[in-house]
């Protein structure tokens, strides 16, 4: 098993069009809390949420919430540099939510690059009643992009943990090719039984983790 042993901070951006359910989603996962009406957001909110890791470590998780408007879409492309990874939202009960999909990839890939860690999610699952964007083109969407993908509902919590966890595990797999992260062994000497290699991940170089990726949301 491999263990990230260090305290870190990770930045990631809620993008997708108006209404699809991004600012319900973070409250969901930050809060466990639902509304059923939210007030429009006006360019960009901020929360965060600091979990413990199955190795005792804490990490903390930055949300920016991005408005889906279009007039605050290239506030949102200018900040998003310093993202280490982004949920790219739809409405699956609106076509057109999802037809966007595409210009958001498009935009993404302009400024972070095409292996920028995303997440492809489909909301409001608890209305699948009223749906008219079938999960199998999701996936197929996810596919050809190379996104993990999920359909989630805010409301119930369905899949809100679990899409968190892969995207956050995606970051750590890609800082580790990009070498900001290593992985050391260390071996443990035990009585009548076999060495035990055990996998720990830490920042390079690093001996203040914490001030090195102090989150500024």
């Amino acid at each position: 098993m491999i263990e990230y042993n260090l305290a870190y901070t990770t930045k990631l951006f809620m993008l997708g069009n108006y209404a699809v359910g991004k600012t319900s989603f973070v409250n969901k996962y930050v809060n466990d809390k639902f509304r059923e009406i939210y007030l429009p957001t006006i360019g960009f909110d901020y929360s965060s949420k600091t979990i413990t890791l199955p190795n005792k470590k804490n990490l903390k998780i930055c949300f920016h919430d991005s408005a889906g408007q279009e007039r605050y879409r290239s506030i949102a492309f200018n900040l998003i540099k310093s993202a280490e990874g982004a949920i790219l939202m739809y409405d699956i009960t609106n076509k057109k939510t999802f037809e966007a999909i595409p210009e958001w990839i498009k935009n993404v890939r302009e400024h972070k690059g095409e292996d920028f860690p995303i997440v492809l999610i489909g909301n409001k699952l608890d209305l699948k009643e009223k749906r008219v964007v079938k999960t199998e083109e999701g996936e197929e969407l996810a596919k050809k992009y190379g996104f993990f993908f999920f359909e989630t509902s805010s409301k119930t919590g369905d899949n809100v943990q679990e899409c968190i966890l892969e995207l956050v595990l995606k970051i750590f797999e890609q800082k580790k090719k990009e070498g900001k992260i290593q992985v050391e062994k260390e071996i443990g000497k035990g009585e009548k039984s076999e060495k035990k290699v055990k996998k720990v991940i830490k920042l390079k170089k690093d001996k203040n983790p914490r001030k090195k990726w102090k989150c500024k949301c």
